[in-house]
């Protein structure tokens, strides 16, 4: 949910309730007091849509949608040099949802001539579906006559892996209205796995074998949890899935670290808070003594492998 002055309100009046004299007494003080805070309170999980970032052990850049995160971010890029004409992105597409492209259309590199932006994707009209939703009855700046940088497109197979700047990169198909796709890459015996946008319930559970051999050992898997159990069961066939299930499916694939992903947009960040707690809580029930990481994606969370 995107900060409004009554939710910065509210969390500076509760910084300021738990506070103790010692508490502000230095700075050194001041930070061990907010470090000891819950996140809710002393931080936001944020508001943006879907836009992750890779970077490889060379520095390549790999980014996972389009999503409003992807504005933010190309500002950072741009504060690299080689990113004002000489930079070359490769943007993975899992599905065109708006909430997944719709931060292209503020993507600063993509206006700079000089620059080379290559698109994935397991869709092969891909570009037909990004170029739509650019006509000018939708948004003003012409995805070629503004849109300066050299675009490629690439198709992705189920069925083979690609090898793109030296990491392997696999994907697999999700349960979601219109598809979407999981993205697998590997690189130096590491891997990361995007597999948002996903429902798995009670229902298909049967198929989720081969969901397991795919996610299997993960150093990181970032998975879709948009919603609580209780909410998932009234919620069939919207394609996402519970942090319970989530970690259930962690558990069985070994993997070492989940991200719960594509937070639902009416949580506030206590009520991410108590979706991370039952998520923990799970694990501890379900696997006791299991060595999961579990952790809530937020804005600017930064992870090396």
């Amino acid at each position: 949910m995107p900060l409004t002055y009554d939710i910065v309100q509210k969390k500076i009046k509760t910084v300021m309730r738990l506070a103790r004299p010692s508490d502000l007494l230095s700075e050194e003080a001041i930070e061990k007091f907010l470090d000891s805070l819950p996140f809710s309170i002393s931080g936001t999980y944020g508001g943006n849509t879907t836009c992750v970032e890779i970077r490889t052990d060379d520095d390549t850049v790999f980014i996972i949608d389009a999503g409003s995160g992807i504005r933010p971010l190309g500002s950072r890029l741009f504060a690299e040099e080689r990113f004002r004409g000489k930079g070359i992105i490769n943007l993975f597409i899992t599905h065109s949802h708006w909430d997944h492209i719709m931060g292209l259309l503020f993507f600063t590199p993509i206006y700079i001539p000089g620059n080379l932006i290559r698109f994935y994707s397991a869709f092969p009209d891909i570009e037909q579906r990004l170029r739509y939703q650019q006509v000018d009855t939708h948004f003003p700046a012409g995805f070629d006559s503004h849109m300066l940088a050299k675009k490629e497109f690439y198709d992705l197979s189920e069925k083979e892996p690609s090898i793109i700047e030296g990491v392997k990169v696999s994907s697999k198909e999700l349960n979601h209205p219109g598809k979407s796709y999981a993205y697998k890459f590997e690189q130096n015996g590491k891997n990361i796995i995007f597999a948002s946008d996903a429902e798995f319930n009670l229902d298909n559970m049967d198929g989720v074998a081969e969901y397991v051999e795919f996610f299997r050992g993960a150093d990181v898997l970032i998975f879709d949890t948009q919603y609580t159990l209780a909410e998932s069961f009234q919620k069939i066939d919207w394609g996402h899935s519970s942090a319970q299930m989530a970690t259930d499916i962690a558990i069985k694939s070994e993997v070492k670290k989940l991200i719960l992903f594509h937070h639902d947009n009416s949580y506030d960040d206590e009520k991410m808070d108590a979706v991370a707690l039952q998520a923990a809580q799970y694990r501890e029930m379900a696997a006791p003594g299991s060595q999961l990481k579990i952790m809530p994606a937020y804005e600017g969370l930064e992870m090396v492998l």
